[in-house]
């Protein structure tokens, strides 16, 4: 057989082969690659069993609280000084003494002011008859045929009776002022001897033998320090008292709070303390007052909240900057769930994040109790050990799966 005889007989099959292997050619050129999917991959922690509390935080200074001032009930000039600062003292201990002179002098004194108010009282009285009587005059007057008295006079008249009126009842009272001061002073006058009215340490002492000393409640060191005249307790802000008698332990912290922790904050309740000048000390205190009006700061309502230091290092000192962290809720033996496990459903219900045994994620509704900045009281839905997850990442990869075509032989074609 001729080989055109041949090639005329396989043209077909070669054909065949040449197109098929065109196709794939182009096929593998230009097909897509095969998406193998997005893969996620998912961080989890196991839930544990043990105490969770919740905490509020602030910055202050050490203060100088509780402080109670003592005056004597009459002013006089001081005999004698019983006490030297420092000294701790018991409620009723003798802190100084006043000279009887001096006490009788004070007692003269408010009776020569209540005299001077006596004949307040009478001058004014006499003004407010002469006023009286020029207005009635002025009025018969102006009934006359010829009289040149003008309304715009009796007006005056009855402006000046009003004025009268009102020195007399300003003399009046300050009648009764003198009289209840002289009265005080008469009574004291024979109480020379200025006792503790609490027990405690002597703060501050600012007097001596020979000094003369006020009356005056004057104001005391702190916001919630007092001051004591003649027994009676009266609050006070800053002082210039004879003598400060301090708790043995005076130092607390004086903190500014956010109002938005305000509700939680409560009496009685535990802290811990740092303070910048001495990093390496810490103390415990607890929660002894909150102010009930707060300040405004550029917008920002903070309110003072107190501290008291269960053991004061001896170098902490007044003014000192400071900051706590007070503990106002804690569970204890209770599941524990990171805070990032928790999310929230439209309905306003929680969940968490479980993996399945095939770690496919599955929604698992929790009902949640207390919770912190890191971590969250699961009170049901999860139990000790379960993996909840905290966070994901995701990441696509893609797979090119090659196909191949096979190409018929050459040989084995029908035989003529």
């Amino acid at each position: 057989m001729t080989i055109s005889k041949r090639l005329r007989r396989y043209r077909g099959w070669i054909a065949l082969g040449v197109l098929i292997a065109v196709g794939g050619a182009v096929y593998a050129l230009t097909r897509p690659a095969t998406d193998a999917g997005t893969q996620t991959t998912y961080t989890t922690e196991a839930a544990t069993k043990g105490a969770l509390s919740v905490t509020v935080s602030g910055t202050g200074n050490i203060a100088v609280d509780n402080t109670t001032d003592v005056y004597p009930a009459v002013s006089g000039t001081v005999a004698t000084v019983k006490v030297a600062k420092g000294d701790t003292v018991s409620k009723g201990d003798v802190l100084f003494t006043l000279d009887a002179d001096s006490a009788k002098a004070s007692t003269a004194k408010s009776l020569a002011s209540y005299r001077q108010s006596q004949q307040s009282v009478a001058q004014a009285n006499a003004n407010v008859l002469k006023a009286k009587n020029n207005l009635a005059t002025l009025e018969d007057r102006a009934g006359e045929p010829s009289s040149t008295v003008t309304s715009a006079d009796i007006a005056a008249a009855k402006a000046d009776v009003t004025s009268a009126n009102a020195g007399l009842t300003s003399a009046k009272a300050s009648q009764s002022v003198t009289l209840s001061d002289y009265n005080n002073t008469k009574a004291a006058e024979g109480d020379l001897t200025v006792t503790a009215p609490v027990s405690g340490v002597i703060y501050s002492l600012d007097i001596a033998v020979g000094d003369a000393v006020s009356a005056s409640s004057g104001s005391s060191t702190s916001s919630s320090a007092s001051s004591v005249m003649g027994g009676t307790a009266t609050t006070s802000t800053s002082s210039g008292a004879p003598i400060v008698i301090a708790p043995k332990q005076p130092l607390s912290v004086l903190l500014a709070i956010n109002e938005v922790d305000l509700p939680s904050l409560a009496v009685g309740q535990r802290a811990d303390i740092e303070f910048d000048a001495m990093p390496d000390l810490l103390a415990t205190g607890k929660v002894y007052e909150i102010a009930s009006a707060g300040t405004n700061s550029s917008g920002v309502v903070t309110f003072d909240v107190w501290l008291s230091i269960d053991v004061a290092d001896p170098a902490l000192r007044d003014g000192m900057s400071s900051a706590a962290t007070i503990v106002t809720a804690i569970a204890k033996d209770v599941i524990i769930v990171p805070s990032a496990a928790v999310k929230t459903n439209t309905d306003g219900t929680s969940y968490v994040q479980i993996l399945d045994e095939n770690g496919a994620p599955q929604k698992v509704t929790v009902e949640v109790g207390l919770a912190s900045s890191t971590q969250a009281q699961i009170l049901s839905g999860v139990a000790e050990g379960d993996k909840v997850v905290t966070s994901s990442s995701s990441g696509s990869s893609s797979s090119d799966t090659g196909g191949g075509f096979s190409m018929p032989g050459m040989g084995g074609g029908p035989r003529g």
